[in-house]
C-alpha cells in the first residue's frame, strides 16, 4: 500500500463568527464563510431523515435545500431515481463556466440518515458547507462548470450517488474530479486509525481534516491539499492515497466518491474520519452540541478554495 502523510500547521480558534479573506479572482471581493449559517442550516435539517422512518422527513430536507441552492442564483434541478418501490432526488445546482462549460468539477454531499440518528455530524454538517459554498462561488467567474450535488440514500450503498454516476456515461462531459464531503463537523482529543494504518505515522489527536483519494485522483488530491494549504494554513491536513479503488480498505470508501471510483473517474473523499473519531456516528447522540462549528468554517473555507482553484 502506497500513502503519503502532510500534516500542516496548528489549528488555531478564533472568536469571530465569520472568517474572511481576499478572493483574488474578483478584486476587492471578500469571501465570507458564516458559522451563523453553517449552524442555521445544520438546526434546520437536524432531525432523522431516513429512507425507511423518515421518508417524509428526507423530502422535506430535500425541499430546504432546493429552496437554499435557489436562493444562491445557481441553475438547479432534481434528479429522480427509483429504489425499492420509492422516489427519490439528488438535488443538483449548478454554475455553468465561461471558457470551459464542458469541463465539470462536482462538489457532492450526501443528505440522508440512518434511522434513529438525527445526523448532526453524518451528514449535516457536510450539506451545511455545501450551501455556503454555493453561496460564496456564485458571483465569481469560473472557467470551467461547478456542479454541487445535495446526493439522496448515500447510507443505502450509494444508491443517489450511482444512478447519478451512471448517467454521466452519455453526457460527453469532461469530469475533472469529483469531491465527496463526508462529516466534517466534529474534533475530539482522541482519534482512531484502520487496522491497515502504522499509528505511529499519525497524530492521536482528532483536530485534524482528511483528505481520501485513490492513485487515479493523485493529482486532484495534491491540488486540493495545496489550495488548503494556501487558503486556510492554520488547518491541521492528514491525506491517503490507496491503491486500486480502496478494496479490502472499506474505511476509505464509505461515501459517495466510491461510486466515481468505480466508474474509474477522479474522485475524494474529505472527512473528519467519522466512527474513527466521532463516538456519535450513527447513534441518537449525533446532535448539533456535539460540533465543532469553528472547524467546519475552515474546513469550509478550504473547500471554497479547492473548488475555485480546481475550477479556473
Amino acid at each position: 500500500m502506497r500513502f503519503r502523510i502532510v500534516y500542516l500547521g496548528f489549528l488555531l480558534f478564533f472568536a469571530l463568527s465569520c472568517f474572511m479573506v481576499r478572493d483574488g479572482r474578483v478584486p476587492g471581493k471578500k469571501v465570507m464563510i458564516s458559522i451563523e449559517n453553517l449552524k442555521g442550516h445544520v438546526r434546520n435539517i437536524h432531525f432523522d431523515r431516513d429512507p425507511y422512518h423518515g421518508y417524509l422527513k428526507l423530502e422535506q430536507v430535500a425541499q430546504y435545500i432546493e429552496k437554499e441552492f435557489t436562493k444562491t442564483g445557481l441553475d438547479v434541478k432534481e434528479d429522480h431515481f427509483q429504489w425499492e418501490g420509492k422516489s427519490y432526488k439528488n438535488i443538483v445546482a449548478e454554475k455553468t463556466g465561461i471558457t470551459s462549460p464542458h469541463r465539470v468539477l462536482i462538489l457532492g454531499a450526501h443528505y440522508d440518515t440512518v434511522p434513529g440518528s438525527p445526523g448532526a455530524d453524518d451528514n449535516s454538517s457536510a450539506v451545511a458547507l455545501l450551501l455556503e459554498v454555493a453561496r460564496d462561488i456564485q458571483a465569481l467567474p469560473l472557467d470551467s462548470t461547478v456542479r454541487l450535488i445535495a446526493f439522496s440514500l448515500e447510507e443505502c450503498d450509494y444508491a443517489g450517488s450511482t444512478h447519478y454516476v451512471e448517467s454521466l456515461k452519455e453526457s460527453g462531459e469532461e469530469i475533472l474530479g469529483m469531491i465527496s464531503v463526508e462529516m466534517v463537523g466534529f474534533t475530539s482529543p482522541r482519534q482512531d486509525y484502520p487496522s491497515y494504518l502504522n499509528r505511529k505515522h499519525y497524530p492521536n489527536v482528532g483536530d485534524f481534516i482528511a483528505v481520501i483519494g485513490n492513485e487515479r485522483s493523485k493529482r486532484l488530491l495534491e491540488r486540493v491539499c495545496q489550495s488548503f494549504r494556501n487558503g486556510v494554513s492554520q488547518l491541521p491536513l492528514e491525506f491517503l492515497i490507496v491503491p486500486g479503488n480502496g478494496e479490502g480498505m472499506e474505511e476509505v470508501r464509505l461515501s459517495d466518491h466510491s461510486a466515481f471510483w468505480n466508474q474509474g473517474l477522479p474522485a475524494l473523499m474529505i472527512t473528519d474520519t467519522g466512527f474513527l473519531r466521532n463516538p456519535n456516528y450513527h447513534l441518537a447522540s449525533d446532535k448539533i452540541e456535539t460540533l465543532n462549528f469553528e472547524f467546519m468554517q475552515k474546513v469550509a473555507m478550504g473547500v471554497y478554495h479547492s473548488v475555485v482553484e480546481l475550477a479556473k
